[in-house]
């Protein structure tokens, strides 16, 4: 009998040698192609001169364009830099104190006031209150007084601006406009005087704003023209003919300045100096085009070749001589006649379970010809009834039609499982396969769905991975219905998200001398509205298997740092997943988190687990590393389960150490464990870690880790998960805890 890749092999060779005739299409080329192509060719070249004009008159617009843009933009940043000047002026403690607590305008005069007299960044200073009145003001020319719209003009849609920005977001609003004063245009810019060191908001009738203006004039453009490398621009009363111009207007849409300049009209030069390069170029083209065509042509005799070529490539394996998935249900559909509408169909799935080490060991080519010797082996235990393709990496599919394929299958998966100790020789090497796991599927099918029985044994042979491998998983809807269940999951945990059903709890963690609360762990909570709370054990590992951990563990950051930033300086303690870590911007993230908060980075705490030291720890050292230096603190959690050991608080860089409730239960009852936890926390103590108990639910067991050493509590003997509210409640009855206990 034919093996499997002998049989693959042949019907490579036949399609070859099909390919392998001259192309029919050769008598029409002159015709259909060469005449056309000249023909287009002459009609390009006419056309590239009147093109070449049409380009050079759209170069001199572009150019004038991108004049009008560049300036518009240089005096945009001008104005935006000047805002922002004034967001760093206004935000000051020092300014806040001077201003607020004890006024002072000599400190004004001094800090704002001089600047504004030597200063490149803004020549004018002023400090309003919230009706544009003068409290104080300096500028390069001597005092200012009186009222900010006698001084400048939109003064009024500003501090409308101004005041609607506050509204929204807070002191820390800022404007920027350009205006008008006595000297011509103006750039101007307001921000609210305010601390920057957690100082109360400022109610709205004492509130100080503190106005930066830098003049508009020739020197000041000549400068900009020079940084950015503009056309020479200059403030005039009427642009002159043949320039290009642009007018300034205030915050209340007034014109206060018109600025001119000479454009330049780069296309006419590249007119004059391109079109005789432009004919050379068409002779080379034209040269180009013969080339072009006698290639062409002599690429059709290879089409035919080409064409089958691709046909066969599309459904047989390359590496293997196999068919395909794509090849195998195309001959399962030539074999089911379209009369007789359904047949019996049975596919059996085996995949080499030690198949992604041998590729690591040997390389791809090794793994392919382990296929093949593997694809014959079950070939001649099929007899040849069976048609064979590759149907993934480390997979071969056997498919069988009949009313006895079910039974014939079924029976060769036993062979097969039967040899798979064997070792697969392959040139001089004979090499251990390390099991097979095997998917069998057998239903009716018409041509039209020839593909489900495929698909369904793909679901039994992952089944047959899952469960351990090595073994054969007949297809049933249960297996089907699971896979379902596992992706309708992840859906709605997507959909939770959208729709804020997830939620943040706080269990306390308690320093045991003084019974104050120092610090909480935040935990998810999934209170899902349709079917009920769902527990994190269910919806954390389908979120990890979908990619969705990101999302929520990014939504656990930025939420327990929004809900307890405020709270004093309690500590923040976030588990971080695996598969966060594997993420090379969480640093960014927790970084940009803090600082929209504007939370110290240590209050917060990571919690990280072993699996992540285990399997990639120089990459763990370096984002330890990297989130320590930043000041946020890194607990190693879950310590006493796993890998469990001590040389990790020596390995990395923690900040403290989390015994787990299976280490610290029964801990009184128990001296092994006791004399283990009580060592742990000798080396913890040794390296400057700190030691936290987690799980603690009977007073025998927290009497004993405190006489051992631990001071940090965290568990049901001292309190529950809360909601952010009964957090805060139990904050504020401190002194009573502490008086009960």
């Amino acid at each position: 009998m034919a093996a499997a890749s002998t049989l693959a092999k042949a019907i490579k060779a036949r399609h070859l040698k099909e390919a392998d005739r001259p192309a029919s299409a050769l008598a029409g080329f002159t015709l259909w192609i060469a005449l056309p192509t000249l023909a287009v060719y002459v009609g390009v070249c006419a056309l590239v001169v009147v093109a070449m004009h049409l380009m050079s008159s759209e170069m001199n617009a572009i150019d004038s364009d991108r004049g009008q843009k560049a300036i518009a933009a240089a005096v945009d940043s001008l104005v935006v830099g000047l805002g922002e000047s004034a967001a760093d002026e206004a935000t000051w403690t020092e300014a806040y104190i001077n201003t607020y607590v004890e006024p002072n305008p000599a400190w004004h005069d001094a800090t704002w006031g001089s600047t504004a007299r030597i200063s490149d960044t803004y020549d004018t200073a002023i400090l309003t209150d919230v009706d544009g009145k003068i409290v104080f003001g300096e500028s390069a020319r001597g005092p200012v007084s009186g009222s900010l719209a006698d001084a400048f003009s939109g003064a009024a849609e500003l501090l409308a601006e101004l005041e609607s920005e506050i509204s929204h977001s807070g002191d820390g609003a800022t404007v920027a406009h350009l205006s008008r004063n006595s000297r011509g245009a103006v750039a101007l810019a307001a921000a609210v005087v305010r601390g920057n060191s957690g100082q109360a908001g400022i109610p709205r009738e004492h509130r100080r704003i503190l106005w930066l203006a830098k003049q508009l004039d020739d020197e000041m453009l000549r400068g900009v023209a020079a940084r950015f490398e503009l056309p020479l621009p200059r403030l005039v009363r009427v642009p002159q003919d043949g320039h290009d111009s642009m007018v300034l207007k205030d915050a209340a849409g007034a014109d206060i300045a018109t600025i001119d300049w000479s454009p330049r009209r780069p296309g006419d030069p590249a007119f004059a100096h391109t079109i005789t390069v432009a004919v050379m170029v068409m002779l080379v083209i034209g040269v180009l085009v013969f080339l072009v065509l006698a290639a062409f042509r002599h690429s059709i005799k290879l089409r035919a070749v080409a064409d089958e070529r691709d046909w066969f490539n599309a459904r047989y394996d390359p590496a293997t001589g196999l068919r395909n998935r794509f090849g195998l249900e195309e001959h399962l559909k030539s074999l089911i006649p379209k009369k007789r509408g359904e047949r019996s169909v049975t596919a059996l799935q085996v995949y080499v379970d030690g198949l992604p080490d041998i590729v690591g060991l040997y390389g791809r080519e090794t793994a392919a010809q382990v296929l093949v010797s593997l694809a014959e082996r079950f070939a001649d235990m099929s007899g040849g009834s069976a048609t064979l393709a590759r149907i993934g990496p480390a997979e071969i599919g056997l498919v069988e039609i009949g009313e006895t394929s079910a039974i014939d299958l079924g029976a060769l998966a036993e062979k097969i499982l039967e040899t798979a100790s064997d070792p697969v020789p392959v040139g001089a090497l004979k090499l251990k396969i390390g099991g097979l796991s095997i998917g069998l599927a057998s239903a009716a099918a018409t041509r039209d769905d020839v593909g489900n029985v495929i698909r369904m044994a793909e679901a039994a042979v992952a089944k047959a991975r899952e469960t351990g491998g090595n073994h054969t998983v007949v297809y049933t809807p249960a297996i089907e219905d699971e896979r379902r269940r596992r992706i309708e999951l992840q859906t709605d945990i997507r959909r939770g998200l959208e729709a804020s059903e997830f939620d943040l709890e706080y269990q306390p963690i308690i320093d045991f001398r003084t019974q104050a609360v120092i610090g909480v762990e935040a935990l998810m909570r999934w209170n899902r509205r349709a079917a009920g709370p769902m527990g994190p054990g269910e919806f954390i590992p389908a979120a990890e298997a979908s990619g969705l951990i990101d999302d929520l563990g990014m939504f656990a950051l930025r939420r327990a740092v929004e809900e307890i930033g405020p709270l004093g300086n309690l500590k923040i303690s976030v588990n971080v997943s695996t598969a966060q870590l594997r993420n090379p911007n969480l640093p960014q993230i927790v970084f940009s988190a803090l600082d929209e908060w504007g939370v110290d980075p240590t209050r917060l705490q990571l919690e990280v687990t072993e699996s992540f030291l285990v399997t990639q720890p120089e990459r763990a050292i370096k984002l330890i590393e990297q989130l320590r230096h930043a000041g946020v603190l890194i607990a190693l959690d879950d310590f006493g389960t796993g890998y469990s050991s001590i040389g990790y608080l020596k390995q990395f860089s923690f900040d403290r150490v989390k015994l787990d409730r299976s280490l610290v239960a029964d801990i009184d009852e128990d001296p092994v464990q006791a004399a283990l936890v009580e060592s742990t926390m000798v080396y913890a103590f040794a390296m400057g870690l700190a030691v936290t108990a987690e799980g603690v639910e009977r007073r025998e067991e927290a009497a004993l880790l405190s006489r051992l050493g631990c001071r940090e509590f965290q568990g049901y003997l001292f309190a529950r998960p809360l909601r952010l509210a009964q957090l805060e409640r139990l904050i504020g009855v401190e002194p009573e805890l502490r008086a009960a206990s």
